[in-house]
């Protein structure tokens, strides 16, 4: 598996702050709120799903500034978090879980057995290769490995919190979280809003099928409120997320077609996406497809 390269996360500069984009998903006895990180920490959404006295936090960001910052907007609710799910083996997704843990020791991190499997092999591909030239304190010196689930809910305090089976998203496997009580989806890495989405898993037209196949079956829960596992700063949290996550695989899957070296199939891809965030996602993809 093809995993995000540290070169580019390397190439951006720490500019914009951690921001939440929209009002909380809310329940009457609890809200989901959302943390999406700056740019260097590639526009990472984290969900904190918030109880009266408890928390279950989904996805741990990237870079240890990011994932502190995370841990600070936790420490604000007052609520002592109970559990960390991750979704994927990204490690945009999960290396600023050690700084998690150092915060709130007590917290159980948990993913899927089969993500935990991924997240077990990547571990020291992840400790060498993303700290490698970074400057001191950009990542963290371990990798906290999940525990495997032993089940697909999460209970907090009597709510479900539903961790759907591994799909096909811009990576092999991918789970995404479904919380009824909020009718809220933590859509992960299935979904982006505004911004590039990373295609270099995603080559063929059968992997490009797969990855429909997916988003058909998240739009069939009918949730209210969609979060993407990355945004821009003119994302939005509906339904018409997956509207324009599949036009962005269709104008991929007609440039691969249409396009026969790097500079035209990001010319191609650049057209009507000019303002997204993190074009170096897209530069990334382009050269899983034309190495130099």
């Amino acid at each position: 598996m093809q995993l995000l390269d540290r070169r580019t996360f390397m190439a951006l500069s720490a500019a914009t702050a951690a921001t939440t984009l929209a009002g909380p998903a809310r329940a009457a006895n609890g809200r989901a709120d959302i943390f999406t990180a700056d740019l260097w920490g590639a526009a990472v959404d984290s969900a904190i799903i918030v109880g009266e006295e408890s928390a279950v936090l989904i996805d741990a960001q990237l870079t240890v500034p990011n994932a502190n910052r995370l841990a600070d907007v936790i420490a604000a609710t007052g609520k002592t978090l109970e559990t960390i799910c991750i979704t994927h083996v990204h490690p945009d997704h999960h290396l600023g879980l050690a700084a998690i843990m150092d915060r709130f020791p007590d917290a159980k991190p948990v993913a899927h057995p089969l993500i935990q499997s991924q997240l077990s092999a990547a571990a020291r591909w992840m400790l060498s290769t993303m700290s490698q030239g970074a400057e001191p304190g950009t990542f963290a010196d371990r990798v906290v490995v999940p525990a495997p689930m032993t089940s697909n809910t999460i209970i907090l305090e009597g709510e479900r919190i539903e961790v759907l089976e591994p799909m096909h998203g811009d990576t092999d496997l991918l789970t995404a979280v479904h919380i009824p009580a909020l009718d809220t989806l933590i859509a992960s890495d299935f979904l982006y809003s505004d911004t590039h989405q990373w295609m270099a898993e995603n080559t063929t037209p059968e992997r490009l099928a797969r990855w429909r196949a997916s988003l058909d079956q998240l739009e069939a829960i009918g949730a209210g409120t969609i979060v993407p596992g990355h945004e821009g700063p003119g994302a939005v949290r509906d339904s018409s997320i997956f509207g324009t996550t599949r036009a962005y695989i269709d104008q991929w899957e007609a440039g691969l077609a249409e396009t026969s070296n790097a500079e035209d199939l990001k010319a191609s891809m650049l057209s009507g996406n000019e303002e997204k965030a993190l074009e170096w996602v897209l530069d990334s993809s382009v050269a899983a497809v034309y190495p130099s």
